[in-house]
C-alpha cells in the first residue's frame, strides 16, 4: 500500500499581477476578434501558454517589422524600449500595453535620471527583455549582472544603478556595496518586486518544514530559475520542471513534497501536478 503523500504549497507562487496583467491584454484581444493578434516575444515565459494562444491564432514575433499594418500588438509584461514602441505607431500597429507597472515606474525612473545628468546602470541578465526595454530610456546605459562587473566600471559624475524587477535582492545589495565604494553621488532605486521578495521568502519557509521539493514553471523564466536556485540552497532535493510530465521518478520516494512555482506559472499546471503527486 502507498503511503498517503503530504503535498504543501508555497504561501506565493504561481501568477503575479503583472503576469496577470498581460495575460489578461492577451485574452481580451483574442476574444474581440477584430483584426489578427501579435506579441512582441513571447507574452510569458511558458510553452503551455503560449502554445494555447498560438493554436488561437496568436502569432509571437521578434520585430515590430514582422507586425502586419492596422493588426493589434500587444506589449508583454516585460516592456519594450521607446524605439520599438515608434516603430509599431509608424507601422500604423494597434499597440495594446501589458507592461507590468512595477515596470512602467523603473521605465520612468530611468528616464527621469538619465535626463537630470546620471550614469545609468541597470542590474540584471543583459538578454532579459525587462532589461533591454529598461535600457531604451537611458543614453549610454551600462548593463551588469555580478559585483565582479561592478568593480571594473570607472564612471565619472552622478550614477543612477536600478535593477531588474525579478532577480533577488542579495544579488542586487551585493553589485550595490561595491558601487558605493566607487560612485559618487550614487542614487540607489529599490525596483525589486515585492512579489518577487516573497516567493523567495515562502520558498525558503516551505523547505524547512518539506522533505523535497518542486519548482514548477518555464525553463527561460529567470524567477523560476533563481526560485529553483535558492530552493538548491537550502540543502534538499529540489527539481524544476515545467509540467506534470516531467516529474522525477525520485520525487515517489519522499513522503513530505513542497510546490512553489514562478509568475509566469499558471494555476492549472500547479494543480497537474500536485495531481500527479498524489497518484504516485
Amino acid at each position: 500500500m502507498k503511503n498517503k503523500k503530504t503535498i504543501i504549497r508555497a504561501d506565493e507562487m504561481g501568477f503575479c499581477l503583472g503576469v496577470r496583467r498581460a495575460i489578461g491584454t492577451l485574452e481580451n484581444a483574442v476574444r474581440s476578434n477584430d483584426s489578427p493578434v501579435y506579441t512582441l516575444g513571447p507574452i510569458i515565459h511558458n510553452p503551455r501558454v503560449i502554445s494555447d494562444f498560438a493554436s488561437r491564432g496568436v502569432k509571437s514575433v521578434e520585430s515590430p517589422e514582422d507586425v502586419p499594418a492596422d493588426c493589434r500588438v500587444i506589449i508583454r509584461a516585460h516592456g519594450i524600449p521607446p524605439l520599438t514602441q515608434e516603430a509599431l505607431n509608424k507601422r500604423g500597429s494597434l499597440v495594446m500595453d501589458g507592461t507590468c507597472p512595477k515596470v512602467i515606474a523603473s521605465q520612468k525612473t530611468v528616464r527621469k535620471y538619465a535626463s537630470l545628468g546620471y550614469h545609468t546602470v541597470i542590474v540584471g541578465d543583459p538578454d532579459h527583455g525587462e532589461i533591454q526595454g529598461l535600457a531604451g530610456y537611458a543614453n549610454h546605459p551600462i548593463v551588469i549582472s555580478s559585483p565582479e562587473e561592478a568593480g571594473r566600471l570607472t564612471l565619472d559624475g552622478p550614477v543612477m544603478v536600478i535593477s531588474q524587477t525579478t532577480i533577488k535582492q542579495d544579488e542586487y545589495d551585493r553589485v550595490c556595496a561595491v558601487l558605493r565604494e566607487k560612485c559618487k553621488p550614487l542614487k540607489i532605486v529599490e525596483s525589486i518586486c515585492s512579489a518577487t521578495s516573497k516567493r523567495q521568502e515562502a520558498l525558503i519557509h516551505l523547505c524547512s518544514r518539506v522533505d523535497a521539493c518542486l519548482i514548477i514553471g518555464g525553463k527561460g523564466s529567470a524567477n523560476t530559475q533563481r526560485l529553483f536556485y535558492t530552493a538548491q540552497e537550502t540543502g534538499i532535493p529540489c527539481w524544476h520542471i515545467q509540467d506534470a510530465s516531467e516529474i522525477p521518478s525520485e520525487a515517489s520516494l519522499y513522503d513530505t513534497i513542497g510546490l512553489s512555482a514562478g509568475a509566469s506559472t499558471p494555476d492549472s499546471i500547479i494543480a497537474e501536478v500536485e495531481q500527479r503527486l498524489r497518484s504516485m
